[in-house]
């Protein structure tokens, strides 16, 4: 049966009294009902059928529903049937479905083009490396806007799996991939070294964006897990979580037994002792070097924000040719100049651009000029006028220890301007189910420039 978000939490209130988000109401939860195959799905999609307002989130754990029931399932979301969910589906959660490549073909149908589904877990499934399936889901998720995507403890995967699915995989809005013990040996280490330093994707328009990835629980080995540091720190300055625990090797440390595939071209991480020593070294210098990425990460969030702020003014300027008057009335005498005004606007504009670049010292040149464009843009200006309908579940959430936020679930909106921000120190911020409206318009502003990272000047 269906379960709501907030009747799972432990709260003083009694249930009749207790106020329950819209995001409560839409939580499709069915966990343990022994689902199976085609029977089990059809029992979700007549419940989907008979759901009042649309699912947001879909928890299908632990039933075994197969290739069979996914694959119905899917076609039913992607029919026009299932479209009003598919509108506002923005997590699915399949562990333990017992889905192989049949049901990952229909999952990747349905996730090819869609710009909602923000979250995808398939863990503990029985997924093998087949060739054909994972190219059609890498472009799939290319197309996608998914921002997280599990594939842990798909242990039959191994190192064919990142063979021929890493390189395909360059999605811009993928920031979280866990692939935990998913059998991968010291072989995948180079493969996935490549890929977070981007150095297979430059003639592919792609880069790896992630800001976390979790593959515990294999066998990397030392020498591989000194590989991906490596690489991180020499190409990749967008990772600000890295967890490889659990990664040590079954031979023993003295037997000398591991090797890559590439023994010509020893490096200097493949002579890496398997000490618990050596371990703990490679802990320190992947910490440093998450430090470094993070810091950087915020700095140069800071820098956008600041230069968006300035370059607005600057570079958006109004044009004389829209004031107009009408035929009845004398035409207005004309306005004083720009350049009389402020002498900014009479230079070059190689010079606007070297002026506001001291605002921003740590972004690169091509993200000042993405950003700049961004700012000079009219289009995307916020608007004037608050909207018709005030959606409540994409508004902000108010702290509930605070005055205005009491009750949890009670909109927070600062009168004025376009009745869209949220009142100073009462919004709880981003979370699970406790959300700000002005922290996702920064994150979407933040990707569309690309400076959600740090980004090396590029070599002229």
């Amino acid at each position: 049966m269906e379960r709501h978000a907030t009747s799972r939490t432990s709260s003083g209130v009694p249930p009749s009294t207790r106020p329950i988000l819209l995001s409560g109401r839409s939580h499709l939860y069915r966990v343990e009902e022994g689902l199976w195959g085609t029977t089990g799905a059809q029992k979700v999609i007549s419940q989907l059928n008979t759901q009042r307002s649309a699912v947001t989130k879909l928890t299908l754990n632990c039933n075994p529903l197969g290739d069979d029931g996914v694959a119905q399932l899917f076609n039913y979301l992607s029919s026009m049937a299932g479209s009003r969910h598919r509108a506002t589906l923005s997590e699915i959660s399949l562990t333990s479905n017992n889905i192989g490549c049949r049901g990952l073909q229909a999952i990747s149908e349905y996730i090819r083009g869609n710009d909602v589904l923000n979250s995808l877990s398939m863990a503990n499934n029985v997924l093998i490396p087949d060739a054909v399936s994972f190219s059609s889901f890498a472009s799939a998720v290319n197309s996608s806007r998914l921002r997280f995507l599990s594939l842990s403890s798909n242990h039959q995967l191994g190192d064919a799996f990142v063979e021929r699915f890493l390189p395909l995989l360059h999605s811009r809005h993928l920031h979280e991939l866990h692939i935990n013990a998913v059998g991968l040996t010291a072989r995948s280490a180079p493969v996935i070294g490549a890929w977070i330093s981007s150095k297979s994707l430059r003639n592919s328009g792609g880069a790896c964006c992630l800001e976390t990835l979790k593959c515990s629980g294999n066998s990397l080995g030392v020498r591989g897990v000194w590989e991906i540091i490596q690489a991180v720190e020499k190409g990749n300055w967008g990772l600000v979580k890295v967890e490889m625990y659990a990664n040590q090797l079954a031979e023993s440390p003295d037997t000398g037994a591991i090797s890559f595939a590439h023994q010509a071209s020893e490096t200097e991480s493949s002579r890496v002792p398997e000490t618990e020593e050596a371990w703990k070294d490679s802990e320190r210098a992947l910490h440093r070097v998450l430090m470094r990425n993070g810091y950087w990460k915020r700095q140069t969030e800071k820098e956008a924000l600041i230069l968006l702020r300035y370059s607005r003014p600057l570079l958006l300027r109004p044009k004389s040719s829209l004031i107009t008057s009408s035929p009845s009335q004398p035409p207005s005498p004309p306005l004083p100049s720009a350049t009389t005004s402020f002498p900014f606007y009479a230079l070059p504009n190689e010079l606007k651009l070297y002026i506001l670049a001291l605002l921003a010292p740590s972004l690169s040149s091509p993200q000042r000029m993405r950003l700049c464009n961004y700012a000079s843009d009219p289009s995307t200006l916020p608007p004037l006028l608050p909207p018709l309908r005030r959606d409540l579940g994409k508004g902000c959430l108010a702290d509930p220890s605070s005055v205005l936020g009491a009750t949890i679930g009670f909109p927070v909106i600062t009168p004025g301007v376009s009745g869209q921000r949220c009142a100073e120190g009462k919004c709880m911020g981003a979370g699970n189910s406790l959300h700000c409206r002005r922290e996702e318009e920064r994150n979407r502003f933040l990707e569309a420039v690309g400076c959600c990272a740090y980004e090396p000047e590029p070599a002229s």
